[in-house]
Formats: structure tokens, C-alpha cells, sequence
């Protein structure tokens, strides 16, 4: 007789109890690069997705995802209907959930609340780039962008380099960066300045993390990128104009095909040859230098490959499995 199929269905509260540290976050993170920079020991296929009529600009993306030095696999799908909050249907613009199975047979283990983790994995994912190509002494951080992954990016970042203390805060209204400054404020020993326009946000600083919702003009310029910033757009193609990615002394990311495929829908003029790409793993295995010069200006994107939301939702799994945490749930 087959055997009962059961999984585990993890809440939002049973993640954050089980989740490990920020900093053990982040070394899951780097040991992940580390482990993808060979190529042959894991699949991670360019996410796919479907686009529905029902709301411009939404899509279903599917993320599957076989790391095997970590054993991790599973998939997460993941939505986005950018109209939710206009329409006021009470309902956030994304959504996702993760599937882990077993690496043995294949069959489902547990069902996880996605967008915890896709929060924390992009900062991180952030803060293992800085560590590896911010400039030394690195001390100013510039945020254009204060929502979720604001939050999320001060607190990795600040983790990898603690040295950071002055921080610049640009958003679409003043009161989204006052209330972003006022609630951090109390996270931390940093210098949390509002400012009016992301320019301020953008010139001088030693790091700088954007993560808007995409636009169609641009809302950052390569003129205003200072000689030695390490610019690091967690909205992929959507915030910076094609100049700064052209004119950039080195571009790095951990996806080259699809941040090719976000900069056709993004910023159509930008062509980017392969030859001028460098991969994030290969700089966290050592296999391509950091930070260069102290004038370098690099731009390190991490494209939301599904390899890094496996391998910290099976620390997840594993710590809630042990701890007793989740609720199980009968396929058959």
C-alpha cells in the first residue's frame, strides 16, 4: 500500500521563530554562490512565468531549483499584481509560496510562506555583494526606496559591514522616508537622513540600494555616481537610467539571462555583452576579484535566482521540523 503523503504548511510566524540569524542568513547565502560557481553542480533554469490579462503589469513566476552540494530543492511561485493597493481590495501586490521536496524521491515535504524569505534572501544576497566589493571603511549607504526591502537591505547590510552609520533615505513621499527614518531609528546606531530627491540619496555615497517599483523614466542617473560607489539595484533594470549600466567600470550579477531579459522589458536600449558581465558566484568563490581599485564604480545585481530561496528555506524547514513548528497536512 502506498505510503501517506504529508506536508508541512509554515506560516509567516512559523518562519520567523524558526529563522536562523542575519548573520547565519548571510553566510547561507555565500555558501550558496560558493557552491552554484560550478555550474554543473546545480540547476537553477531562468525563471518562467505567465502574464494575466486581468491586471497590467502582473505576472506568475515559477522558480524551480536543484542546488546539490546543499541537497536543496523545491520551487517557489511567486505573483505580483502591482494594482492590488490602488484597487484597495485589501490585499498586498505580491504573493508566494515555496514548495520543498525530497531530494530522495521527490515527493512533497512542506509548503512555505514566500515572501519572509524573498525578503530576507534579496538583502542578503545585497549584503554578500558588499562584503565582497563595497570599498574598505565603507561608512555611507544611500536607500532610494524605503518600503519592505529598504528595511530589509539597511539590516543585512549593516550586519556584513558594520561600519555603516550615515545613511540617506529617498522615496516617493516625505512622509514614507520620515516614517522609514523615525521606525529605524531605533534598530541601530546610525545617522538617518530624509532627503527630497534621490540624487541626494545617490551622490557621495559609499553603497548604494535601490528597490522601487518599476517606472518607465528612469529615476536614477549615471551622472550622479560618485567614483568609488558600489550600486546595488535590487529592482534589477527598473530604477537606473542605460548609462549607468553601460558606463559602469564592471557589472556583476548572479543571472546574467535574466537580467538581460528584465533590461528588454526595462530599458530596451541597453545592450549589455556577455564579455562585460561578471558572475557574483565566481567573485564569492575567488574565482574573479572584488573591489578592484578604490574608484571602481561596480554595479552588483542580484537578479532573484531561485537557488538562494531554496537553500534558506530548507534551514527554515529544517530547524521548524525540529522544533516542532508548522501544521501538517494530508495529500492523501
Amino acid at each position: 500500500m502506498a505510503k501517506r503523503i504529508e506536508v508541512s504548511v509554515l506560516s509567516e510566524q512559523d518562519i520567523v521563530a524558526s529563522a536562523p540569524s542575519r548573520a547565519e542568513m548571510i553566510g547561507i547565502i555565500e555558501r550558496t554562490y560558493r557552491a552554484c560557481a560550478d555550474e554543473g553542480a546545480s540547476q537553477i533554469p531562468t525563471k518562467i512565468g505567465v502574464h494575466p490579462e486581468t491586471s497590467p503589469g502582473s505576472f506568475c513566476h515559477a522558480m524551480p531549483a536543484w542546488i546539490a552540494p546543499e541537497r536543496a530543492l523545491g520551487m517557489k511561485w511567486i505573483s505580483y499584481f502591482p494594482g492590488n493597493g490602488a484597487a484597495g481590495l485589501g490585499v498586498p501586490d505580491s504573493s508566494g509560496i515555496i514548495v520543498l521536496n525530497d531530494p530522495d524521491n521527490g515527493m512533497p515535504l512542506a509548503i512555505l510562506e514566500g515572501m519572509w524569505i524573498t525578503y530576507a534572501r534579496t538583502a542578503a544576497c545585497a549584503a554578500v555583494a558588499a562584503r565582497h566589493l563595497a570599498a574598505d571603511g565603507a561608512v555611507r549607504l544611500g536607500l532610494v526606496g524605503c518600503g519592505g526591502l529598504g528595511k530589509w537591505s539597511l539590516r543585512m547590510l549593516s550586519e556584513a559591514l558594520p561600519a555603516l552609520r550615515e545613511i540617506r533615505v529617498a522615496s516617493r513621499s516625505k512622509e514614507s522616508r520620515e516614517r522609514f527614518c523615525r521606525e529605524m531609528s531605533a534598530e541601530g546606531p546610525w545617522n538617518l537622513v530624509p532627503v527630497d530627491s534621490n540624487e541626494d540619496a545617490v551622490r557621495g555615497m559609499d553603497i548604494v540600494v535601490s528597490s522601487i517599483q518599476k517606472t518607465a523614466m528612469p529615476q536614477a542617473l549615471e551622472s550622479w555616481w560618485s567614483a568609488g560607489t558600489l550600486v546595488i539595484p535590487l529592482d534589477v533594470a527598473g530604477c537606473w537610467d542605460v548609462a549607468t549600466f553601460e558606463r559602469a567600470d564592471r557589472v556583476i550579477t548572479d543571472g546574467y539571462a535574466a537580467f538581460v531579459r528584465a533590461a528588454a522589458r526595462d530599458r530596451p536600449a541597453l545592450n549589455l555583452p556577455e564579455s562585460r558581465h561578471v558572475r557574483l558566484e565566481d567573485v564569492v568563490a575567488g574565482r574573479a576579484p572584488g573591489r578592484v581599485s578604490p574608484h571602481e564604480r561596480a554595479i552588483a545585481i542580484p537578479t532573484g535566482v531561485a537557488s538562494v530561496d531554496m537553500t534558506l528555506a530548507w534551514e527554515i524547514y529544517r530547524r521548524a521540523r525540529d522544533a516542532g513548528r508548522g501544521t501538517k497536512v494530508a495529500l492523501t
